[in-house]
């Protein structure tokens, strides 16, 4: 069976509100984060934000986990991407097997899938990824489903989402709605990049042969 394994935040939901708010407030900024600074992040990768925000790296697991904290706080705001829900039902009946791997807690995606009547269509969600964690987290999630590698793929909205499937050897498609600009993307020669819903779904009908 063809398994899809979605990214969440910035790929099945937008949350890019939300996230740079409370990244906002974790970091104690005074300065409100203005449109065009909003631009120039999405430009950069994750080390790249990290540094501009002078976040040393042992502080990440912990902002990490306070982070998901407080946007369980506002789960209410975080809706799927416009036509995400038709093309990931249109996936499961054609008979995708479609899982969800994201940084965010298990029980967050959880909660917003319930409320967006999407958990229909998904098994497992692994939650809970470390933010360098992706390449880790590809490989238990095969182990636990005992996936075939050949019929997977990864969908997700950064370089990092494209860097993790590569070590597992894992093709990923990457999207352009979500946190990082197209041009980043590129630049790590995804599987493909698609702008909307609707090139995705072709995509992935393209990559099952269906």
């Amino acid at each position: 069976m063809k398994t899809v394994i979605f990214d969440f935040d910035g790929t099945l939901v937008d949350s890019f509100k939300v996230a740079i708010e409370v990244a906002h407030e974790l970091t104690h900024r005074s300065i409100l984060v203005q449109p065009e600074e909003i631009v120039r992040l999405r430009q950069l990768r994750l080390l790249d934000v990290a540094k501009e925000l002078k976040l040393p790296r042992w502080q990440w697991p912990i902002l990490l986990f306070r982070g998901r904290r407080m946007m369980a706080r506002r789960l209410d705001e975080v809706l799927p991407f416009a036509d995400m829900p038709t093309v990931v039902k249109d996936l499961h009946e054609s008979g995708y097997k479609l899982l969800v791997m994201s940084s965010n807690s298990q029980v967050n995606v959880q909660r917003v899938l319930d409320a967006r009547s999407l958990s229909q269509y998904f098994g497992h969600i692994k939650g809970g990824i470390g933010l360098l964690g992706k390449s880790k987290g590809l490989r238990e999630l095969m182990q636990q489903e005992k996936l075939d590698l050949a019929n997977c793929i990864y969908i997700g909205d950064e370089p990092r989402d494209v860097e993790g499937a590569r070590k597992v050897g894992m093709p990923c498609i990457s999207v352009t709605w979500g946190f990082n600009a197209p041009e980043l993307l590129r630049d790590h020669h995804p599987l493909a990049v698609v702008d909307t819903p609707e090139q995705l779904r072709k995509e992935l009908k393209k990559w099952g042969g269906k």
